[in-house]
């Protein structure tokens, strides 16, 4: 499936520093990975460092595991590039800011991968994701999820 740079361009930036300031509000030191191409940010709290890889998802708004509109959470397939390293995956809703966040190891299990077509304006072609059970993800709605 190509990269989409438009949308690289338009979201990247926002979801990270959506994310920094929820980990900062909880006590983390964060940083940008210094490796371009790698997990997105790495933060720190007294004696633990944690991976953090972010997106933002838009045109279906939710704000709890409620009102998710599916029954499972779609993660990146190219994403388990990085599954040795222990990361955290975490997407934000871009309509209401509200997250979701699921652990790599419970992520990328082979009874969960699916080839799925996609047809939408940006892409077209069949990619891999990861189609993990919203039940194994933790949800943090938007009220919490801001500082």
């Amino acid at each position: 499936m190509k990269f989409v740079e438009e949308s690289y361009n338009k979201n990247d930036q926002k979801a990270k520093d959506l994310l920094t300031s929820f980990l900062r509000f909880r006590g983390h030191e964060v940083f940008d990975n210094e490796d371009k191409y790698g997990i997105d940010l790495y933060s720190t709290i007294p004696d633990k460092k944690f991976w953090w890889e972010v997106e933002m998802k838009s045109r279906r708004p939710w704000t709890c595991r409620e009102d998710f509109p599916f029954d499972s959470v779609s993660f990146l397939g190219r994403k388990k590039k990085w599954a040795d390293q222990l990361f955290w995956y975490v997407i934000i809703c871009d309509e209401t800011h509200a997250a979701l966040i699921c652990r790599s190891d419970t992520i990328f299990k082979p009874e969960y991968q699916e080839k799925i077509y996609i047809n939408t304006a940006d892409r077209k072609g069949k990619d891999i994701f990861y189609r993990v059970p919203k039940e194994y993800c933790i949800f943090v709605p938007p009220k919490e999820f801001k500082v």
